[in-house]
């Protein structure tokens, strides 16, 4: 019979007939000499128990390793040492160690020690590959977010499963953040870490904005882009400039598309109409005879005009030379068209674009449009698409749900993984490149594809977003159906212009962003710089 107040230790491991510790490995073996390190240590490794059965807050489960590195007569410890389950230790290996070769000494609770040679290698990240032992990459961008209210990434609510990034890795030279991508980094986040986003050179007063660092052209757009302390010196056409109503424009046209081919020289359309700035003056008429409900158009670099629209059941495509007012080579569709553009092909012209009723198209002008099926299903309805850098995006609704979809290199449409989104279609999109693009719609959704994953920003509205521009992903321009102009910054919205009128901006275009026009119902045009 025990008495209450006897102490009973059990000491697994304690026992002469029980073998001592014994260390296999250390993983990773590879550490860097820059930064602290993080290792698992894998052996013979016990733990002790001691029960008190008088004082329930006596009982422990004593894991009380030690680790050390030994070099000669250097010893140098080891932090944060747990025993994690039997077998696994985790711990620490500290930055600054000398090159080379480390011996790893563990200590039991026992006081019993094992030893192994060469456990840890201490290397240069300088003279290496910078690779962490888990495989990760030289930063491959921040981390995913979760798809909370927080405007995390879009898949539901759960967290993004996509690759894991080990983040900047360590290297023995300074370096600034540089999340933008641009090649300079942020003041005052010097740090001794190397990967794609860090730079040698600093001198980035916006490290949001890749337009954005010293030495970067100066435009007219309220925006510091040189770091010089001052905006928009000697860019801006006039003193104090502002977003504008023109009133060469001024009719009961209900104008749907603008088309710019160069600074101050381009064309808008709506109806049947076409109007044309070609030299630097005012917009004039130019066609009235061009195919009813005129929705989208394309100008080519040289200015000669394509315009597209029709009616629910017919789609209709004509050209519109720089040269020669009024509308010609009339050609018709099977839908109208969601968006086209013109491309190079053996030293001529082809049109290429998709029709609401997801079928592709191509033309050369003077021939015949040849249409192609897709294999999208038949609910899917087509609002716009855009094309650059060899990257197609369409975007809509598919069975009254906003949908995007991407063309891949075999001809084929992959819907785009955004995740739950209101009823409605998305109305306008604009591609930079594979991994970066903007799509908006119906009650002011706004989608931003970064990398592989979209996330929805802010609405900067619950009116209809009509169409989008984006420049880089802090310069994206919008323009909606209660009449304004806005933009994104990668920080937020600023509402640039917002008519009085009540009249619906309908699109928004310029070749520079300190060259931008909108066109809307009722004659509305509007111009940035006036």
């Amino acid at each position: 019979m025990l008495r209450s107040s006897c102490l009973l230790l059990l000491c697994v491991g304690c026992s002469s007939s029980v073998p001592g510790p014994l260390v296999r490995s250390v993983d990773p073996r590879e550490v860097f000499q820059q930064a602290t390190t993080p290792v698992t240590i894998t052996g013979q490794l016990r733990a002790s128990v001691k029960v008190d059965f008088q004082r329930d807050d006596g009982s422990t489960r004593s894991a009380q390793f030690t680790a050390q590195l030994e070099r000669g007569d250097v010893v140098v410890d080891l932090t944060e040492v747990v025993f994690v389950e039997s077998g696994i230790l985790q711990a620490r290996v500290p930055a600054g160690l000398e090159l080379g070769g480390w011996a790893l000494v563990v200590t039991d609770p026992l006081q019993r020690q094992a030893r192994l040679d060469d456990a840890v290698v201490v290397v240069d990240c300088r003279s290496s590959s910078c690779r962490l032992a888990d495989g990760g990459v030289l930063d491959a961008g921040p981390l995913p977010r979760d798809a909370g209210v927080d405007g995390g990434l879009i898949d539901g609510g759960a967290l993004d499963a996509g690759p894991v990034d080990a983040g900047p890795q360590p290297c023995g030279q300074l370096t600034f953040k540089d999340d933008d991508l641009d090649g300079f980094g942020e003041p005052g986040s010097e740090a001794m870490l190397c990967g794609a986003a860090r730079t040698m050179s600093g001198g980035d007063c916006d490290d949001l904005d890749p337009g954005v660092h010293t030495g970067a052209r100066e435009f007219c757009n309220r925006v510091d882009d040189d770091c010089d302390g001052q905006v928009d010196e000697g860019a801006c056409p006039l003193l104090n400039p502002n977003w504008i109503r023109r009133l060469d424009a001024t009719t009961s046209q209900d104008w749907r598309t603008v088309s710019m081919f160069a600074r101050g020289a381009g064309w808008i359309a709506g109806r049947d109409d076409v109007w044309g700035r070609l030299d630097g003056g005012f917009f004039e008429p130019s066609s009235a005879s061009c195919p009813n409900d005129i929705t989208k158009s394309w100008a080519s670099p040289t200015g000669d005009l394509y315009v597209a629209g029709g009616n629910p059941a017919l789609g209709r495509l004509a050209t519109h030379l720089r040269a020669a007012p009024g509308c010609m080579d009339l050609r018709m569709l099977s839908d109208p068209l969601a968006g086209f553009w013109g491309v190079e092909v053996d030293g001529g012209l082809r049109l290429k674009g998709v029709l609401r009723n997801t079928r592709s198209f191509e033309l050369t002008p003077g021939g015949s449009a040849i249409e192609s099926s897709s294999n999208l299903s038949g609910s899917v309805r087509l609002a716009d698409a855009h094309q650059a850098n060899g990257v197609l995006v369409a975007v809509g609704s598919e069975a009254g749900e906003m949908r995007a979809y991407t063309l891949d290199a075999d001809g084929g449409w992959g819907s785009e993984l955004i995740g739950a989104l209101p009823n409605g279609s998305l109305q306008g999109v604009s591609v930079l490149s594979a991994t970066s693009v903007f799509a908006v719609g119906d009650q002011g959704v706004v989608l931003e594809k970064v990398g592989t994953a979209w996330r929805r920003l802010p609405a900067p509205t619950t009116a209809t977003l009509t169409s989008v521009l984006a420049f880089n992903p802090a310069r994206v321009f919008v323009t909606s159906s209660d009449g304004a102009v806005r933009k994104w910054n990668a920080r937020g919205w600023q509402t640039l212009y917002s008519n009085d009128g009540g009249a619906p901006l309908n699109d928004l275009h310029g070749v520079v962003e300190d060259d931008l026009w909108a066109v809307g119902d009722r004659g509305w045009l509007v111009h940035w710089p006036e």
